[in-house]
């Protein structure tokens, strides 16, 4: 019996002392406390805590209290409280399993697949992506200054050449694209050049190792880290043959023919 009481959310102490008043009736706590072998402030904070419960009747008689079991059909209060409480829970875990799951996702270094917002955090991707040491392949977009600024994006450009990397790029022949070649040279860059509009989207495809990015400028800067090395080949697969496709043509030697920014 008292195994039930537990089972249906009282302690050990409490279910204790609630079958001993069932069965001796209306109690003094001394009496409680000697017939169960516990002390007597013990005693009366069970005996409190089953009031609080509804499972006990407090009453005082001569400036001393009595108490006294409530029939056990209280306990049906219990146990429906139990039931209402670990509802209340489960919908609750329901509601922030969104953002439980976006927290695991952050931080579980197992996930292929990242996003990132802000022109902090994708810079931080650019960092990242400097230090793997492999050759860079991108696609590059108009959007990139407009949004990150010409000194945060010239310093980005920058670090894979600290780090000695190589880098392809295929880049729109724009006015503020680079004219002089020494410039790509420090920035280890092999440049592809497209007409200004072959490729308009405010997104930028950067591969390096079996790490894919894709970039979002328009408006704030945003992300999408892709971890996987069969997608990273494909994209390395898909820069080659577009870059191929490019050259072939036969007016690609004209290219480029607005770039201007001389340093």
């Amino acid at each position: 019996m008292e195994e039930l009481l537990i089972n249906a959310g009282l302690n050990e102490a409490q279910a204790t002392v609630y079958l001993f008043l069932l069965k001796q009736g209306e109690t003094a706590p001394p009496t409680v406390a000697l017939k169960l072998s516990i002390t007597r402030s013990n005693a009366y904070k069970v005996l409190d805590s089953l009031v609080d419960m509804g499972l006990v009747r407090k009453t005082e008689i001569n400036k001393k209290f009595l108490y006294k079991a409530e029939d056990p059909i209280a306990l049906t209060n219990i146990v429906a409280e139990e039931r209402n409480r670990v509802i209340a829970l489960e919908q609750g875990v329901r509601e922030a399993m969104h953002e439980l799951r976006k927290s695991y996702e952050k931080n579980n270094v197992d996930q292929d697949v990242r996003s990132y917002r802000g022109n902090t955090a994708v810079k931080s991707l650019y960092v990242e992506q400097a230090k793997h040491a492999q050759p860079i392949y991108f696609i590059k977009t108009r959007a990139d200054i407009p949004t990150m600024g010409y000194e945060t994006m010239d310093a980005i450009r920058s670090l894979p050449a600290k780090q000695g990397v190589e880098r392809r790029g295929i880049t729109p022949d724009t006015e503020e694209a680079a004219a002089n070649p020494a410039i790509d040279r420090s920035t280890n860059l092999t440049r592809t050049w497209i007409h200004a509009d072959d490729y308009t989207a405010p997104v930028e495809w950067t591969v390096s190792g079996d790490e894919l990015l894709i970039i979002d400028f328009e408006k704030e800067a945003s992300a999408i880290r892709i971890k996987n090395p069969a997608i990273a080949k494909a994209f390395k697969e898909l820069w080659h043959l577009l870059d191929r496709n490019i050259r072939s043509n036969p007016d690609y030697k004209k290219l480029p023919k607005q770039a201007g920014r001389k340093i």
